[in-house]
């Protein structure tokens, strides 16, 4: 710490403890009281109690809100700051708002964007536990008041210290202070003798490896030169020969350099001859190799003509036959449009000779090849009108069998299979191209291709087999429910009591009208009535007469579709 900053730091310390005394000595002044004044007596008037008046409660009306600069640009700050962050996760979403972005380059755009793209709750809470840390690490380094004050305190006495007059120093024994002493009491120490060391030049030495093929005039006059520095070395008084010395190193200098130059002239000399050799060499060299080059190039420029005048031969040769055919085919085509034109000419010709030809003597073969194409439309109408009535008679006609043997079946006749009728049909049927007939004959023919005309009960052998079992549905009609054998008999003594019922009783729900009404009804020839009855019983009456149900049904399917066949053959 520099001495400007302990004055400064003293200064401080100084102030903040003049203000503390100060603080100590001023005398604490209660605040005044209030005075206390006793009330006079009041003589107070009777009252009377005046009427009392309407009410009337007003709402407190609410100052408006004042003006604050803060408040108001805190809120522009968090609109701002919601409307930037905003548009930045916008332009995670959306491609047309991060081109915007990018374009405007918006402040910190990139890390804002980061943060959103790869940041998370966990980062968020990291972050805010650092910067928690960091902030109590700060309040950790941070002084207190008391350290502060102990601070100041020590740097006043210091400073106390510093500024106070010094006291008279004791005698201080010289020789035992070191280098700590202070200049005056070094010089009262005795003067010390010194020795000093002096340093000799470095003499001229030949290295070991060069000094067997060094010259000895050479080794003469480095031997001078270092003889000359062990003189500068020792004192000039005290060195004899001197002079001596000095003209030895001319003479050896002078030989030296003598050498030297006859050295270097026989060097030249040398150089000069070696380079005329050389000379020679590389121009013969060069001549010879030239020479090489020159026949090796014609070589190579010969056997390149020789190539391209080969590779121009075929070339030509090539194009020359491709012209050829070109030449030839052009001709050909040539030849056969001439041969074209002639035959078109030729055929013009004969065309303009048979119509002047027909035009004189077969005036009237148009008019006869007319009446012949009527004739011959008509001839095909009357033939389709002839072969449609043939069919129309013919599925009639088998019709009408298959209808004959459905009406007529005695027991005594041999059975009749169902199934070649119905295919004589489908067989005549199938060239009048009509969608009905095609739909009812497939309907047709699964109720029908294992019958005969006795296992198809008629009118007649369905109300015989009905009064067959018209006693077993009395019985049954008596029957309890859940009733056991002696139940049974009781149903069987009393059915035999039960009076039969003729005629329709339209308005009867018991068993005795509803086998009266379809009696009436097989009598009459309405099966179709019957099979209704029949099939609106219920219970055990229902079971029993379950197999004559489908006897009647089978027998109105197939009389349904038979007459649906035979109407759709005289309507087409």
């Amino acid at each position: 710490m520099s001495s400007r900053s302990c004055a400064v730091s003293a200064r401080r310390a100084l102030t903040s403890s003049a203000k503390r005394l100060n603080d100590v000595k001023k005398p604490v002044v209660p605040p005044p009281r209030p005075a206390v004044t006793t009330p006079k007596p009041v003589i107070t008037k009777p009252v009377t109690t005046p009427v009392p008046k309407p009410v009337i409660i007003t709402k407190p009306s609410i100052p408006p809100p004042k003006f604050s600069i803060p408040s108001f640009l805190f809120k522009i700050v968090l609109a701002g700051g919601v409307v930037y962050g905003g548009t930045m996760y916008a332009a995670t979403k959306s491609d047309t708002v991060m081109d915007f972005v990018i374009d405007q380059q918006l402040p910190y755009y990139e890390e804002i964007i980061d943060i959103y793209e790869k940041g998370s709750i966990d980062d968020v809470k990291d972050y805010f536990a650092g910067l928690g840390k960091k902030v109590s690490s700060w309040e950790a380094k941070l002084p207190s008041k008391d350290e502060i004050t102990s601070k100041g305190e020590k740097i006043f006495e210091e400073t106390k210290n510093k500024l106070s007059p010094p006291k008279p120093a004791a005698p201080v024994d010289v020789s035992s202070l070191g280098q700590d002493a202070t200049p005056a009491q070094q010089l009262q120490k005795p003067v010390e003798a010194v020795k000093k060391t002096v340093e000799h030049f470095p003499l001229i030495q030949l290295n070991k490896s060069v000094s067997s093929a060094v010259d000895a005039s050479v080794k003469q006059t480095v031997e001078s030169f270092n003889d000359l520095i062990r003189s500068i070395d020792v004192d000039a008084s005290n060195t004899p020969g001197k002079d001596t010395l000095i003209k030895a190193i001319n003479e050896n200098v002078s030989k030296l350099a003598t050498k030297l130059s006859s050295l270097t002239v026989s060097f030249e000399e040398e150089v000069q001859s070696k380079l005329r050799d050389s000379q020679t060499d590389l121009l013969s060299s060069y001549t010879k190799k030239e020479l090489e080059l020159t026949e090796t190039l014609l070589d190579q420029f010969n056997s390149e003509k020789a190539q391209l005048e080969v590779k121009l031969n075929n070339r030509l040769k090539h194009e020359i036959e491709a012209t050829k055919q070109t030449i030839s085919q052009a001709a050909v085509n040539a030849v056969s449009m001439v041969r074209v034109e002639q035959t078109k000419q030729f055929e013009k010709l004969i065309k303009d000779s048979i119509d002047s030809e027909r035009n004189g003597r077969l005036a009237g073969l148009e008019q006869l090849n007319a009446r012949v194409k009527d004739l011959e439309e008509f001839s095909e109408t009357l033939e389709t009108q002839l072969v449609a009535n043939h069919t129309r008679s013919v599925l009639s006609k088998a019709v009408g069998n298959l209808k004959h043997v459905l009406a007529s079946s005695k027991e005594t006749d041999s059975p009749k299979l169902l199934i070649q009728y119905f295919d004589e049909i489908n067989k005549v049927a199938g060239s009048l191209n009509s969608e009905l007939l095609n739909v009812v004959l497939n309907d047709l023919k699964p109720l029908i291709v294992n019958e005969s005309n006795h296992s198809l009960l008629t009118n007649a052998q369905l109300l015989n087999k009905w009064e067959q079992l018209t006693p077993e549905l009395r019985s049954a009609s008596l029957l309890p429910p859940n009733a056991g054998l002696l139940g049974h008999l009781a149903s069987m003594v009393f059915s035999k009591l039960l009076l039969p019922v003729k005629g329709n009783k339209p308005d009867g729900k018991d068993i005795e009208s509803v086998i009266g009404r379809i009696e009436s009804a097989l009598t009459r020839g309405d099966l179709d009535v019957a099979v209704e009855e029949a099939a609106n019983l219920k219970g055990w009456p229902r079971k029993l007469a379950d197999d004559w149900v489908k006897d009647g049904r089978k027998r109105l399917e197939v009389q349904f579709l038979v007459g649906v066949v035979d109407s759709e053959t005289r309507i087409v």
